[in-house]
């Protein structure tokens, strides 16, 4: 399929890459998965059970007794005649009996006892939910929690729940209640519990403004984008009394007004923010790189930087924090006493978590070896770091089995003990063992402080696969890859090279992913035998949830590269079956599984796979073409945007000197021609020169 994959289709309609009994063997395998994680979560939820006490009969039959109107019922001959509804009890029948009506009262108060017991349970659920969802950001999660509410006639109240909190929150909570209302609308909740939710709120909202005085502008936002994201109708408005109180005559009055205006739609669509800080992956790493460089840079106040980390509102994403103060301080010693500074103030407060705290270092540690790729020096500056830390006593409270081995080791070199790894560890320091986990290229002690502690192949071949890789993404000369891998001469490790090359390139574009499964294509098997790639995918799949914490895409981006890989030869379609059983069924890699499968069964699966990056590795000589004709249609439309869109989605940002040279020489010789009276007739003269020039010693391409 490698050289036919890109050929056009035929006339006749495609058939999926998957034949029918491969389609049947991977939805065998996938069914067994979710029974072996049904099975998983039923024995936690049955010991969750036990352990809270609780007790629920399991009996499908009934007490026994007589049904209504005397039909059914144990030990009964059912009712004769019975038409129609039962007759309500009449004081004026001279039958009536006084026992009866009070039998029909205590049976309605007990069932308004029930719905009452049964609203408050589901409401203080649902309040746990939506603050967790706050807190984690995943949808999943609460569709999952929904459905095992059930109580789909009480899904208002957490309608109402979500937006009542949201309303005492920021605006990246605001903008994560409405994606998660668009996200649930007729999937989860049903339309008419979403209008009840907000009709509620209407009533409700005369308390409301006791508690957060804007409650009318921010309900009237949620109002209008409910509306554009068609999650409500715009006859909600009709909901809204104005004569009840002046707050709702004021929230109608907003609420018309922006749904009149001109643009409303683009308008509301951005009235949180838009995806920005703790809603955009890219954007939130982006705040803490900027609360972490005006720390550092000048002010070095802590107290600021705290309170621009409580602006940010992901308590979940502050092991982000630690890690980049923590490469900081690696990369320039200066900074050390103010990363260590910052975090034992962050720690002891309580703003950044112990299990943050443990992620991060483990970040850095486990990764440690890359970072020696660019700073040899990493090794001596992350143990001097972990004896600042240790002298603070930052790390102190942290467990062995949260910082991992690396982290433990380190930490035990600089004489902090937290546990049986960090001792065991300390005990083979001394004796010149290496006990980090060689295959994350993690720290161990030495005479020297930390250093990476990899047996000496592994080690040397990952630098020089890695610096190979990152050398290719800028030469796209998988000629010289290949040559690197044969004089390292270790075919054993080829695995490591399969998921260092893919795992470099799940955070870079298209471009770079492109490459990759290119030059996977232009090593296998002449290079890397399908057996080592198969166990790099391998390793890949295991360490999915991991890598997800890095790139939240990752497994989209994973699904991709092992649909493209099956349908350029590379794996067979039978590895999407077998390598299910090596995957953990709590696991992301069986989602990728799926994924690919789903996608390799699909009509046109191989066309959209075979282009999934989008054509992203473009030559040279294509790229100065592409950039031409964008210039070139610039000077017909006039349409900034549209070049500078044409730049963003050709990701060469080493040849935008291209753009310069096509659309600036035109325009410099049109502005001499304008201005020739100021320059003086010389000056058409000089520019040729110039050019000439510019041509003869090279810094100049002929156009």
């Amino acid at each position: 399929m490698r050289d036919e994959a890109a050929a056009p289709a035929s006339a006749a309609a495609p058939a999926p890459f998957l034949t029918e009994e491969q389609r049947v063997a991977l939805d065998q395998a996938l069914r067994d998965k979710a029974q072996e994680q049904a099975k998983a979560r039923a024995a936690a939820n049955h010991k969750a059970a036990a352990a809270s006490g609780e007790r629920k009969s399991r009996s499908a039959k009934g007490p026994g007794g007589a049904k209504k109107g005397g039909g059914g019922g144990k030990y009964t001959w059912g009712s004769l005649l019975t038409v129609g509804a039962e007759e309500e009890l009449d004081r004026n029948d001279p039958n009536y009996d006084s026992e009866e009506d009070e039998k029909h009262v205590v049976l309605m108060r007990n069932h308004q006892a029930a719905l009452k017991q049964e609203v408050a349970a589901y409401k203080e659920a649902v309040r746990a939910l939506v603050e967790e969802y706050f807190s984690s950001g995943s949808v999943p999660d609460v569709v999952e929690g929904l459905e095992e509410l059930g109580a789909s006639h009480l899904a208002h109240y957490f309608v109402k729940r979500l937006i009542t909190t949201a309303l005492d929150r920021k605006d990246r909570e605001r903008e994560m209640a409405s994606t998660l209302l668009s996200g649930l609308y007729a999937e989860v909740i049903a339309p008419e519990q979403v209008a009840k939710g907000f009709s509620s709120l209407f009533a409700a909202l005369p308390d409301l403004v006791l508690d957060v005085p804007d409650a009318p502008e921010l309900l009237c936002r949620f109002v209008t984008r409910a509306v554009v994201d068609d999650v409500l109708p715009p006859a909600i408005l009709s909901h809204i009394d104005p004569e009840a109180d002046p707050s709702c005559r004021d929230l109608r009055q907003r609420c018309e007004t922006q749904l009149a205006a001109r643009h409303s739609a683009e308008k509301v669509l951005r009235c949180w923010g838009g995806s920005g800080a703790g809603t955009s992956h890219t954007d939130t790493k982006a705040a803490i790189s900027s609360l972490l460089a005006e720390y550092l840079g000048a002010s070095r106040d802590v107290a600021e930087a705290a309170r621009r980390l409580r602006e940010l509102g992901v308590p979940f994403f502050h092991h982000e924090l630690v890690k980049q103060a923590l490469l900081a301080a690696i990369e320039s010693a200066a900074n050390v006493d103010s990363v260590v500074a910052l975090l034992g103030r962050l720690s002891s407060t309580g703003e950044v978590s112990a299990s943050q705290l443990a992620k991060g270092l483990r970040r850095v540690a486990d990764n440690l070896a890359d970072a020696v790729l660019d700073n040899p020096q990493a090794g001596e500056r992350f143990a001097a770091l972990m004896g600042a830390a240790a002298a603070a006593k930052l790390f102190n409270d942290l467990e062995a089995e949260d910082v991992g081995d690396n982290a433990a080791a380190a930490l035990a070199a600089a004489g902090v003990a937290i546990g049986s790894a960090a001792a065991s560890a300390g005990g083979a320091a001394s004796t010149g063992a290496s006990t980090p986990n060689a295959s994350n290229g993690g720290a161990a002690p030495s005479g020297r402080g930390v250093s990476v502690a990899m047996p000496p192949g592994v080690s040397a071949f990952k630098a020089v696969t890695l610096a190979a890789v990152r050398e290719y993404f800028d030469s796209q000369d998988s000629a010289e890859v290949a040559a690197r891998l044969k004089g390292l001469d270790e075919p054993g490790l080829h695995p490591l090279f399969v998921k260092a090359a893919v795992s470099l390139s799940l955070d870079r574009k298209d471009r770079e992913r492109e490459l990759v499964s290119k030059l996977l294509v232009a090593l296998t098997p002449s290079v890397i035998a399908h057996s080592a790639l198969a166990a790099g995918f391998t390793r890949l799949l295991a360490a999915a949830d991991d890598l997800v914490l890095d790139v939240p895409d990752a497994v989209h981006l994973l699904s991709l590269f092992l649909g493209r890989a099956v349908v350029d030869e590379l794996l067979p379609p039978a590895f999407l079956t077998q390598v299910l059983s090596s995957l953990d069924a709590e696991g992301l890699g069986v989602a990728v599984v799926r994924n690919a499968g789903i996608m390799l069964g699909a009509r046109h699966g191989i066309e959209r796979l075979v282009n999934c990056w989008h054509g992203g590795a473009l030559e040279l000589g294509a790229v100065r073409q592409a950039i031409r004709d964008a210039i070139a249609e610039y000077g017909t439309s006039n349409d900034v945007a549209e070049v500078a869109r044409c730049l963003r989605d050709l990701d060469a940002a080493a040849y935008n000197h291209e753009a310069v040279m096509a659309a600036g020489m035109s325009r410099i010789r049109s502005a001499v021609e304008q201005e020739v009276m100021d320059y003086g007739p010389a000056a058409r003269k000089v520019l040729d020169q110039l050019v000439a020039a510019g041509k003869r010693d090279g810094w100049m391409a002929d156009s």
